[in-house]
């Protein structure tokens, strides 16, 4: 294990990997036996990226350390991308999602036109090299011209049923859709960029917390199920990330209590704002005035399997919690986080359903632990379903963490808040509340 697998208050992409990434996704390359992670554009002085447009890309041998190696879209790939006709150019590209199929390297990114915009596209660009350049072969999804009442072509993640292909979009506007594309192409099956296929997820009339936005899929041989993952909330402070679960990857998706994400259910919420007690949590040194504030916003992530470690993880972009961090909209009253960084945790399977590690990966085995000693005492954080606000830690006995109706599981990792060794447990209630448990630091 690795305590610098993940830091703060280090935010230059070329001493931390891991800063300034925002809508993360992973893919495991099997030529050159490498992780690959793209994300959203984002730039800046104090990160050390200049160029304002064109898809960061960050690499690594291990999936815990992670370069910066550069942009992935060629020139004229990011002007073809920019180009709104008569209205301004679009300012940056958001959520890429990359894989390897049929000998090329397709990556799926949004173009929009402006910040809170339904009005989007799709674009997908490929290259002979996960290094790029990615060179535009089309738009895939176009939500150009419509009103805030349809999907919004943004956010793409791709789901493969054995041999048919599936896009997944879309945002709170009109809900998570799934359209069916070629798999020979990647492009749209019927040729129809304007063709939205259908609604599998969308917030209820009133909605109880604004989304669901940032979808990913992934099918479980072990399970059988596919599960639509997705975020809730405000990106900038109270971003979660949930999930349902389906026998197709068509839908319908369903929640713990078996509620249709389609304008009942939420989904299970597997991460939320939350802040463990800490005494020697790893960071650097950019702000003097930096404490230890825990972490917001958890959201926009994919899940992902490596094949080499054959285990499940999930990536995702997450706040640093610092109040040196925290902005407020003076127009709109809206509070931000400002630095982001990506985390990928472990994911693991109870009662058929995932649940995420409650520490970032630092290269530990994930070998599932059974504890006996009675006189445990838990820091556990509970992941209420409907509120949103940070989650402080309480402690616990062993007797409290082993009943109820918990089901968890348990392994050996790196606290990050204590930098030490722990024990870790995660797993989901009776009530179908998940909770995050580690070891009492002494």
């Amino acid at each position: 294990m690795d305590k610098g697998a993940f830091i703060l208050n280090c935010y230059h992409v070329k001493k931390n990997g891991l800063a300034g990434a925002h809508d993360p996704s992973m893919m495991w390359d099997p030529v050159s036996r490498t992780y690959y992670s793209y994300a959203t554009d984002v730039f800046g002085e104090e990160l050390g990226l200049t160029q304002p447009i064109g898809i960061p890309i960050r690499s690594s041998k291990d999936l815990v350390h992670f370069q910066f190696e550069g942009y992935a879209l060629s020139r004229e790939a990011i002007e073809e991308g920019r180009d709104n006709g008569e209205y301004p150019k679009t300012f940056n590209f958001w959520a890429p999602f990359v894989e390897y199929v049929k000998g090329e390297y397709r990556m799926y990114y949004s173009a929009t036109k402006a910040f809170g915009s339904s009005e989007s596209r799709i674009w997908l660009a490929v290259s002979k090299s996960p290094l790029g350049p990615f060179e535009n072969r089309g738009v895939v999804c176009d939500t150009w011209g419509t009103d805030d009442s349809y999907p919004n072509a943004i956010d793409p993640h791709i789901q493969w049923d054995q041999e048919r292909c599936y896009l997944i979009y879309g945002s709170y506007f009109g809900g998570i859709y799934c359209k069916e594309l070629s798999p020979d192409t990647g492009l749209s099956k019927s040729g129809d960029t304007r063709e939205l296929g259908h609604c599998i997820s969308k917030k209820g009339n009133p909605a109880v917390i604004d989304g669901p936005e940032g979808a990913s899929m992934l099918y479980v041989k072990e399970t059988g199920y596919f599960y639509l993952f997705q975020s809730y909330g405000w990106l900038g402070d109270d971003y979660d990330i949930r999930v349902g679960r389906s026998r197709s990857v068509t839908g319908p998706f369903l929640d713990w209590k078996g509620q249709n994400l389609v304008e009942e259910g939420l989904g299970l919420k597997l991460a939320n704002s939350y802040e463990f007690r800490a005494t020697a949590p790893f960071a650097g040194t950019d702000d003097k005035d930096w404490c230890f504030g825990g972490f917001r916003g958890p959201g926009h992530g994919v899940p992902f399997y490596d094949p080499t470690r054959e285990k499940y993880f999930f990536v995702h972009h997450i706040r640093d919690g610092a109040v040196c961090n925290r902005y407020e909209d003076k127009k709109t009253g809206l509070v931000s986080y400002r630095k982001h960084y990506m985390m990928i945790r472990p994911m693991f399977f109870v009662e058929d359903w995932p649940v995420f590690g409650p520490e970032p990966f630092s290269g530990e085995s994930l070998d599932l632990i059974s504890v006996c000693a009675e006189d445990t005492k838990w820091e556990v954080i509970y992941l209420d379903n409907l509120d949103n606000t940070p989650k402080k830690s309480v402690i616990i006995d062993d007797k409290a963490l082993k009943g109820n109706g918990n089901q968890y599981v348990c392994y050996m990792c790196h606290d990050y808040e204590n930098n030490c060794k722990t024990i870790a447990a995660t797993g989901i209630s009776k009530e179908g509340v998940c909770f995050w448990a580690k070891k009492q630091s002494r």
